[in-house]
């Protein structure tokens, strides 16, 4: 084997896992509940689109008053909704409105008195 075959960085390696999956780390490998839901989210957490769907999932337990911290409650609220999930009904809200900006006092123009009372002007002095 030359040496330009190992840094093929697109080769597939002997021991990968096939279907896509990542494996599951070591101390997680013999574990009975990492091969069910708690495995598919070790392999899945770096997936953005995985990422985005449980950030709207907490955003609805959030206004439905589901206390996050509170790991009883968030099972509850995930099985009083599970065909509501696994049909997909809970979209990414829509983005709110920004809030507009009030000025409560006129703008130091360049040639002002600086404000920090430096007695330059503010071009010289904070406006760099």
């Amino acid at each position: 084997m030359s040496w330009i075959s190992k840094l093929n960085p697109f080769k597939k390696e002997d021991g990968a896992p096939q279907g896509g999956l990542p494996a599951l780390p070591p101390e997680l490998a013999k574990d009975p509940e990492a091969k069910g839901v708690m495995g598919a989210f070790f392999r899945k957490w770096k997936d953005p689109f995985f990422l985005k769907q449980l950030r709207t999932l907490a955003g609805h337990m959030q206004r439905d008053g589901v206390n996050m911290k509170d790991m009883a409650a968030v099972k509850a609220w995930l099985e009083k909704n599970k065909e509501a999930i696994d049909r997909g009904d809970f979209k990414e809200p829509p983005p709110k409105p920004g809030e507009t900006f009030v000025k409560t006092g006129p703008e130091t123009g360049r040639n002002d008195p600086c404000h920090c009372g430096s007695g330059k002007k503010f071009k010289k002095c904070h406006g760099r």
